[in-house]
């Protein structure tokens, strides 16, 4: 074994070993929210458990090192992403409307009512902690850094490499400016940043826009955090909602089903964002299944989660980006748009869509 794949087995190891345990400490009792713990936090009651072996995680692991240094990469249709031209084509096109437009994976640069939202912002080659080893890009991202309005709100969701992305987070331009929503745990990642706030699930953020004002709310979502061996669920996790200018996005982060919470939440955005004109549907990295679940939710998992929420359309995310599970590479978007079916809005990498298309 080279120098290099020794110390990619180390980081995988570290990262695989970290992710044994979902709970961390003991409850803190008193009037502290159930998901709170002595020294870290918890998944909502009545989540999907995720008791899973250590043989069969380090089965898990193997098998990864072996597909990503022998593997055959996968065939990419061409139809999967735009070219960089014809994405800043789209997004100039935009003017000043609402619209969205998928970067890749979770990462979406969203305008609501002048108000340009980054969300999980992943620019690097790797997802991973260095820049030499871990899941690499399938593709680009659909648009650089550079091709970006000026953004106002950065919200990330947890504190896994896939979604915080620490190199993306020190290249923004304008930091001074930005609102830097985080769960709590993660501001220690935003010190250059305008304004940064840490929050717990149900807070919100609000800030002004033209036309009555910019509002976030952080909410549960069924995962886990980490970033090395020894912070497994030190800092939070969370899904969230935000609206401005009469449309309102939901965005799962990463997260399994659960009975009730996402109900919950479709009723807390229902009085508080008048409803869920669009979801953002983490679908990817599900497979093998007794090895995923209880972290992430699979395509119909998905769409369940949507229609609980009451969201009218629902784009398909966190697929087609990094090789992370073991599902073909197009699974996750047929599946989705088979159980879906008009209500799927499968985007391609780079491509914006205007709201006033969505809510045709």
């Amino acid at each position: 074994m080279s120098a290099l794949a020794g110390i990619a087995v180390v980081i995988g190891l570290g990262l695989v070993l970290a992710a044994c345990s979902n709970n961390l400490g003991r409850p803190t009792g008193g009037k502290n929210p159930y998901h709170h713990l002595e020294k870290g936090f918890r998944n909502p009651p009545d989540s999907p458990k995720r008791d899973i072996p250590f043989t069969k995680r380090l089965k898990f692991f193997g098998q990864a090192i072996w597909r990503n240094a022998v593997g055959k990469a996968p065939n990419i249709p061409s139809e999967h992403a735009i070219e960089r031209e014809v994405a800043k084509a789209q997004l100039a096109a935009m003017g000043d409307n609402d619209f969205v437009s998928w970067i890749g994976h979770a990462t979406f640069l969203v305008r609501l009512d002048g108000v340009n939202v980054l969300t999980d912002p992943v620019f690097s080659r790797r997802a991973s902690p260095v820049s030499f080893a871990g899941p690499a890009r399938l593709v680009p991202p659909g648009l650089r850094m550079e091709d970006l309005p000026p953004i106002d709100v950065v919200v990330i969701s947890h504190a896994h490499y896939d979604h915080l992305d620490t190199a993306t987070l020190e290249s923004l331009p304008n930091k001074h400016r930005i609102t830097a929503v985080v769960p709590l745990g993660l501001g220690k990642y935003f010190k250059d940043y305008g304004d940064v706030r840490e929050v717990d699930w149900y807070d919100e953020v609000t800030l002004t826009s033209p036309n009555g004002g910019f509002k976030l709310t952080a909410y549960p979502a069924v995962h886990w955090s980490s970033r090395s061996l020894f912070d497994t669920n030190r800092t939070l996790w969370m899904s969230y909602g935000f609206s401005a200018g009469g449309h309102s996005v939901f965005h799962t982060g990463d997260t399994e089903t659960h009975p009730s919470v996402f109900a919950d939440i479709g009723k807390h955005m229902a009085d508080n964002h008048g409803g869920c004109d669009l979801g953002l549907m983490s679908v990817g990295a599900y497979a093998p299944r007794d090895f995923m679940r209880g972290a992430h939710m699979d395509p119909e998992g998905g769409v369940s989660v949507g229609r609980d929420m009451g969201c009218k359309r629902m784009v398909p995310m966190h697929w087609g980006t990094f090789i992370l599970s073991f599902e073909p590479f197009e699974e996750p978007r047929q599946r989705f748009v088979k159980a879906a079916g008009n209500q799927a809005l499968v985007m391609k990498i780079g491509e914006s869509v205007p709201f006033t298309a969505i809510s045709e």
